[in-house]
């Protein structure tokens, strides 16, 4: 006899949630967007996970959200308890949710409130050492997004920079 199975499972897709069962367009798609913005590659499962997680309501367990996605996929099947824990796991590493233990040592995971603290952003001239702020966001979101990669959050930066021949440094 086989160890595995002759045919994969196929993964679930959107449009195996049973009409009502999902949760709102809108908030997954705030989700989904903090994910994109943490550098996390959006798949159907994790679109899927982001509805079941919503779906179940503040301060589940992984076995309840498992079983609110067997509950809203009209047909086909709910995720491996493994892939769902797999990339809970993901979401909370990248502060997308928050897990909270109990005395019996059960995993509760809620939505995370989202961080809008400002990066502070600093070139300083290695030639004087003048401090100049910098309030690009576009520089901000690449820095997030690059330390995200790597399992990284940035707090601060500085970037050491030299005026070009015949220019002054101004701020950005």
């Amino acid at each position: 006899m086989l160890a595995f199975f002759e045919h994969r499972r196929s993964p679930p897709v959107l449009n195996q949630i049973r009409p009502g069962m999902g949760a709102s367009c809108s908030a997954v798609r705030r989700l989904e967007e903090r994910c994109e913005e943490l550098g996390i590659k959006m798949t159907d499962l994790r679109r899927i996970l982001l509805h079941g997680l919503l779906e179940a309501g503040p301060q589940t367990t992984a076995v309840e959200i498992w079983k609110t996605l067997d509950r809203m996929m009209a047909y086909g099947h709910a995720p491996s308890q493994g892939s769902i824990q797999r990339n809970l796991n993901l979401f909370v590493d990248r502060g997308i949710l928050r897990r909270d233990v109990t005395a019996d040592r059960q995993w509760h995971y809620s939505i995370a409130p989202e961080r809008r603290a400002t990066l502070a952003m600093t070139f300083v001239d290695a030639g004087t050492g003048q401090k100049i702020a910098c309030n690009a966001p576009e520089i901000v979101t690449l820095l997030r997004r690059v330390a995200a990669e790597h399992g990284l959050a940035v707090q601060t930066a500085a970037i050491t920079v030299a005026p070009s021949a015949g220019q002054e440094l101004d701020a950005c």
